[in-house]
């Protein structure tokens, strides 16, 4: 299985995953880069999946987004997330994502940027956000889209491309 990631700026990305670190050593849980993911559960044979992300990343230019505040579910991947502005570009991305690839996924694209994977009590989440505040509302462009093969656990997935928009 391969997912496609759009990567956030490289003061954004450092920034988020040294947040990302700090709260993995804190909680003991994962660690991953930060990443929008554009699309999940791609069923394509690796050389056309390949191939297609080429297409689709010369189909677009880079995306400008925000995040623009802290959420939670009960799913161990989106254990905290920011929330991300869903601009026009992004929207087109996934939509055009879709229609390029043979995939499995069929929930909403609710864009974000996870900074920690596990299963947390509410409260400790709840305490995560109240001390983050507001410092990582940002504003930040997206250049690039991997395909990354994300069978198993974060530790497992691998990088396959990268391509500029």
């Amino acid at each position: 299985m391969y997912t496609l990631w759009l990567m956030p700026d490289k003061n954004t990305y450092q920034k988020l995953s040294e947040l990302i670190v700090d709260l993995s050593s804190v909680h003991q849980t994962p660690r991953f880069e930060p990443h929008v993911t554009l699309l999940s559960g791609i069923t394509d044979k690796l050389e056309l999946a390949i191939d297609k992300t080429d297409e689709l990343a010369n189909s677009l230019s880079p995306i400008l987004a925000s995040l623009t505040n802290i959420a939670f579910l009960e799913f161990y991947y989106r254990c905290l997330f920011f929330r991300t502005s869903d601009s026009e570009e992004l929207v087109y991305a996934r939509e055009l994502a879709e229609e390029l690839f043979e995939h499995t996924q069929i929930t909403p694209f609710i864009p974000h940027i996870s900074f920690l994977y596990g299963s947390l009590p509410i409260f400790q989440k709840e305490s995560i956000i109240e001390a983050l505040g507001e410092e990582f509302f940002v504003n930040f462009r997206m250049t690039k889209l991997r395909l990354v093969k994300t069978q198993r656990t974060p530790e497992h997935w691998e990088l396959i491309e990268e391509f500029e928009l």
